[in-house]
């Protein structure tokens, strides 16, 4: 292969961006290159930082499906009687909980009494202090296939066509 900067012939080239021209150089003239070039699917030539930029630019602009994430979960019904539980497992009174999570006895109280739904939050807080998980996963039902009609009325039916 040919150096396109010195125009030596080498056994192997490198594809590097020098001066903002991309070029096949060979070891020596490495040297005065600025980076290495990156070719996008396109097949132009970009700087690395640039093609990164623009990887994780396209990670976010990917949409996701919120109802298939997988790993999703929700408050337990039960969370009352599980912080109550916990609680009483680690011998803490309730004030010395709400201590511990820097919170008010009575937001203790009406967790655990079922008048108060906690927020995240205090959800992450009660989880950590209590070493008790009050989340459980959750199932979505699979939509059935949709039907090419309607089988019900529509504003279609209520017009009266005059001829």
């Amino acid at each position: 292969m040919i150096c396109e900067m010195c125009g030596s012939d080498v056994p192997r080239t490198k594809f590097v961006k020098v001066e903002g021209a991309a070029l096949h150089v060979c070891p020596r003239c490495e040297r005065y290159a600025a980076s290495e070039a990156a070719k996008t699917e396109s097949g132009k030539i970009i700087m690395p930082s640039v093609a990164e930029r623009l990887v994780t630019r396209q990670k976010r602009r990917t949409e996701r499906d919120v109802f298939t994430a997988g790993g999703e979960k929700e408050l337990a019904l039960d969370y009352p009687e599980r912080v109550k539980e916990a609680r009483r497992r680690l011998d803490l009174s309730q004030e010395e909980l709400a201590k511990r999570i820097n919170e008010k006895k009575s937001v203790i109280v009406k967790v655990e009494s079922g008048d108060m739904r906690p927020s995240d939050m205090l959800v992450k807080k009660l989880e950590r202090a209590l070493g008790t998980s009050l989340r459980e996963s959750i199932e979505h039902e699979e939509a059935g296939p949709k039907s090419a009609y309607s089988q019900g009325m529509t504003l279609g039916d209520f017009i009266k066509y005059e001829d």
